[in-house]
């Protein structure tokens, strides 16, 4: 509800003369007042929302008021922007006894919430980032919450990502994590990366056009969306999805048949699942107002996405689960964990077997009754073995495809299949313990050599130690005083805040590593939680004060036209170490 009207006489209306501009300073309010193309009187917002400059030094043309430093150009109508970016605030004016008197009274915050939405949003298509972060501080100020905008954001990526939700959606769910410490308009400062990679994602990218919900019954439509999406039937597995929101399904029993559809095949690195984990996640905090949008997103993507588990690379890993198959109900039923897990022997087989393996490990545990959710924190402590492992000098080569990303996402898939397990109570969720070994296992090729990999020397340190090694980038200095820090019984809470405050502080820039960056700490300290007490428990933290510390290689322009030439020129392409 907007505030009570508070008229003020600004200025008497014989002291306007053609096009002069008025400046007007009245409590907290700067106005710049003037006349109209049609001798109407206007009254704005004298700062330019650009960055704050007086339009009262600005020209006047008719209905046109520009700003004189960057040419922007508004409406004196109604404060629209016609030239540059945001719209300034348009005051109602009114005349009185010769008097020029404005209404300062507050508008009501939902009408400007949806102007200010509706500005994100042309800023977030232009991927305008200067109007996108000014306007979400406006809103914010207006008491919007962080986590309502949050889930708006993720909808907006859902309904506009050419191939279904986009990083957008984990970097969202993890800004959410740190927004507590960033209360009032400084959610910003945890919104960013989220707003930042959405716009560059889905830059002038259309509304994507949804299917019509499709009536089916309630007790049949999760296996019929299933058998939808193998058949990569995307409009009618949205159907079905829409139309089951319709019928007032819960959005808890629609993601268990979204699990189900995901057990089927191991997609897109990893991607789905994560994703998938992270929308919990997210609407668990801001609620279920967008749930149909951004579930749908998921779905699409689901369809396109590609099937890992069907290429050369993971063959006998595919292979041996389809095997199995017949047997998953059976060993789901008899996971009572009556048999502990040797995490060391799930490790070194995951790690280092064959392939035979690495697979048999966690089928013989399963087998003597092994609980699911243990073998799964066995496999977080090994995919981040392997990602502690991870050779740096392969981020820096042109010769090969493998980077740090690549590194990451072995560990960050395994924190999903760990959460996937805890939730999703069906024999499918097995299916997911098998993908993370076939995945973990997969990227040996990554590991520096042994007598290359650093032998982890505790070091004393202080906090700034610790980030003076990270932002100088020497690496293995910094995993000491890691390792040194853990030991020395130092507040976790510190170490933990510091780290996730470093990801918001540009140690890196192409929106795409710094989601990264951001989803492999959050992910590190929630298995850092999640192993507690487990032999594997820091190394996850380790893995990644590595990689925040390494400089890592964002630009790959002269790499990408060297290898455009290699295959257009000589057929040839970079080799690829995991695949």
């Amino acid at each position: 509800m907007s505030s009570p009207s508070n008229w003020r006489e600004v200025a008497r209306e014989s002291n306007l003369n053609g096009a002069e501009l008025l400046t007007v300073k009245l409590d907290d309010h700067q106005l710049v007042v003037g006349r109209g193309e049609q001798s109407e009187i206007f009254a704005l917002d004298n700062r330019c929302p650009h960055e704050g400059y007086p339009l009262a030094s600005g020209d006047l043309k008719g209905c046109e008021l520009t700003c004189a430093w960057h040419n922007w150009k508004f409406k004196v109508t109604d404060g629209s922007c016609v030239l540059g970016g945001e719209g300034v605030r348009s005051y109602p004016v009114r005349i009185r006894n010769g008097g020029i008197e404005v209404d300062l009274a507050d508008p009501d915050p939902e009408e400007l919430r949806d102007k200010l939405m509706a500005s994100i949003e042309e800023g977030m298509f232009r991927f305008d980032n200067g109007r996108v972060f000014r306007d979400v501080a406006r809103l914010l100020q207006t008491g919007y919450s962080a986590e309502r905008l949050a889930a708006d954001v993720v909808a907006y990526d859902a309904n506009h990502a050419e191939y279904g939700s986009t990083h957008t959606l984990a970097v969202a769910a993890d800004g959410l994590r740190l927004i507590d410490r960033y209360p009032g308009t400084d959610a910003l400062y945890a919104l960013a990366p989220a707003l930042d990679i959405c716009g560059e994602t889905n830059q002038r990218m259309p509304t994507r056009e949804l299917s019509d919900p499709i009536e089916y019954p309630v007790d049949q439509v999760g296996d019929e969306l299933r058998r939808a999406v193998e058949g990569e039937d995307g409009a009618r597995a949205e159907g079905l999805l829409r139309g089951a929101f319709r019928a007032g399904v819960s959005r808890q029993e629609i993601e268990a048949w979204l699990f189900a559809a995901l057990s089927d095949h191991f997609l897109n690195f990893g991607h789905p699942l994560i994703y998938l984990i992270k929308s919990q996640e997210l609407m668990e905090r801001a609620g279920d107002e967008r749930a149909e949008e951004i579930l749908a997103g998921q779905l699409y993507g689901f369809v396109l996405s590609t099937r890992e588990d069907t290429l050369p690379y993971m063959k006998a890993y595919s292979d041996r689960l389809k095997s199995i198959e017949a047997e998953l109900p059976e060993l789901w039923s008899g996971a009572d964990g009556r048999t502990p897990v040797d995490a060391g022997a799930v490790r070194d087989a995951v790690l280092d077997g064959s392939s035979g393996e690495a697979f048999d490990v966690v089928l013989g545990a399963l087998r003597a009754g092994a609980a699911p959710t243990e073998l799964a924190r066995a496999l977080v402590g090994a995919a981040a073995h392997r990602f502690l492992r991870f050779d740096d000098e392969l981020d820096r080569s042109p010769d090969v495809v493998e980077s740090w990303l690549w590194a990451t996402h072995r560990f960050t898939f395994a924190s999903a299949v760990r959460n996937a397990v805890e939730r999703f109570h069906s024999p499918d969720a097995l299916r997911f313990l098998f993908q993370a070994v076939a995945f973990i296992h997969s990227g040996r090729g990554m590991d520096l050599k042994v007598a290359e990999r650093q032998v982890i020397e505790p070091e004393s340190a202080t906090l700034n130690e610790v980030l003076a090694a990270i932002w100088s980038r020497q690496s293995a200095v910094a995993v000491n005083r890691v390792a040194g820090y853990l030991q020395s019984g130092a507040s976790l809470r510190e170490l933990r805040e510091t780290m996730e405050d470093l990801c918001l502080a540009d140690p890196v820039v192409r929106p795409i590593v710094v989601a990264h960056v951001l989803k492999t700490t959050v992910a590190a300290w929630e298995e850092f939680d999640a192993l507690d007490g487990h032999v594997d428990q820091a190394t996850s933290l380790l893995a990644t004060v590595r990689l925040l510390a390494s400089p890592i290689v964002e630009r790959r322009v002269h790499e990408l036209a060297g290898r455009s030439l290699q295959w257009v020129v000589n057929g040839v392409m970079p080799k690829k170490l995991t695949q």
